[in-house]
């Protein structure tokens, strides 16, 4: 009985400090702030694209909206979706120097060196005194190989920024087309360490090493940039160059296939596939790249002929003859349609003797139109030997 008074007694006591506890601990949960999500790069860019493209449609602010939407898809690498958007800035606003330094280097990744310069040289006119600008300067005019100038501009960008990757990449360009690989491959190491999002620096790399040759390193290179840009065509291709450099066109074909899966108008990979079909005697293959050669560029030298000796070789004399007719319809004098046109009769009369290396080099004798008489031999005459004749021999 005592027991239960001294329980009843603690319970008393602490039941007033526990419903304080519980209420403080309420009003706590109650006031207290959620923690911040933190979004990834990919899913920010994506909200701020949505709200861009909100303000863009309901006409806020244009330029400056049209302007940074440009940049996200700039570091996104969507570089026509750029130009579009940073035209359109320019329209609704000329005299803004970030907007010309903006439009350069999407010009610059587009390839037209031309255009780029002139947005550069416009933004710097504009009293753009930026790194960053005199990095882009000296890239372009490197590119147009424009040594001295390049350099003025990159030497100023390096005492602002000694460090910068892009700096260390338009050095070693300048390096390699003065003939100092070693220094051009070391000045664009360092530039891929620094910013391993540098493509231009992995692909520049591989093609020195390559022609160096040194196939190993470029290897080593092109499996780091296919690791980090999985979908680039052009590092593909130059595993395909390292593989055909290193006489195995079978894998050098396996990669060409791959850039063109990539990039289905890659002119160059298609060629050499052509090429190393032709020349391995893979015609389906040479086939069905110079078929889609023909669709990216019906201009290509040559190219019906190509088609038509490939189709000659793989059996299939109708298409051959239709492509050499298309040959001849434009250049009656085309000796090599002419030569194909020529085989293909010989070979259906069931006269192929020749061998594939003279084909190239225009046709043969057709004996079926020459009429041989056979040699008869003569016959034995005695002649006597005149002994009184001395002969010396030395």
């Amino acid at each position: 009985m005592r027991i239960r008074k001294v329980v009843y007694l603690l319970l008393l006591v602490a039941l007033p400090t526990v419903f304080m506890l519980s209420c403080q601990s309420d009003a706590r949960n109650s006031t207290r702030i959620p923690p911040v999500v933190k979004k990834n790069k990919k899913q920010w860019e994506k909200d701020a694209l949505l709200s861009l493209s909100d303000l863009i449609s309901r006409g806020i602010d244009l330029d400056a909206n049209y302007f940074k939407r440009a940049r996200i898809y700039f570091d996104q690498e969507q570089y026509k979706l750029a130009l579009e958007d940073i035209n359109s800035a320019i329209d609704e606003q000329e005299n803004v120097g970030e907007y010309f330094l903006l439009r350069g280097k999407v010009n610059r990744e587009l390839g037209d060196i031309d255009k780029g310069l002139e947005d550069a040289e416009r933004a710097e006119a504009l009293q753009q005194g930026s790194p960053e600008l005199y990095i882009l300067l000296a890239d372009l005019l490197q590119a147009k190989d424009r040594f001295r100038e390049a350099d003025k501009y990159l030497t100023h960008a390096m005492k602002l920024t000694p460090h910068d990757a892009s700096a260390f990449y338009v050095r070693g360009m300048i390096q390699a087309k003065q003939g100092d690989s070693l220094a051009s491959l070391a000045s664009l190491d360092y530039a891929m360490t620094n910013n391993p999002g540098m493509l231009r620096a992995y692909l520049q790399s591989i093609i020195i090493n390559r022609k160096l040759h040194n196939p190993g390193q470029a290897l080593v290179i092109n499996n780091k940039a296919i690791k980090r840009f999985p979908q680039n065509a052009e590092l593909y291709y130059e595993r395909g160059q390292i593989y055909n450099g290193l006489s195995r066109p079978d894998t050098a074909i396996i990669y060409y296939q791959k850039a063109v899966q990539v990039n289905p108008k890659y002119r160059e990979a298609l060629a050499q596939i052509a090429d190393l079909g032709i020349k391995n005697r893979m015609y389906n293959k040479a086939v069905v790249a110079l078929t889609q050669l023909l669709q990216v560029d019906p201009q290509y030298p040559q190219i019906h002929n190509l088609l038509g000796y490939s189709y000659e070789k793989s059996g299939n004399f109708y298409k051959a003859r239709e492509h050499y007719s298309i040959t001849l319809a434009s250049d009656e004098s085309d000796r090599a349609a002419h030569n194909g046109m020529w085989r293909m009769r010989r070979d259906e009369a069931g006269e192929s003797y020749s061998n594939e290396a003279n084909d190239h080099d225009g046709p043969l004798l057709d004996t079926s139109r020459v009429k041989l008489n056979l040699i008869q031999p003569r016959k034995t005459i005695n002649i006597p030997v005149d002994s009184s004749r001395k002969v010396k021999i030395q």
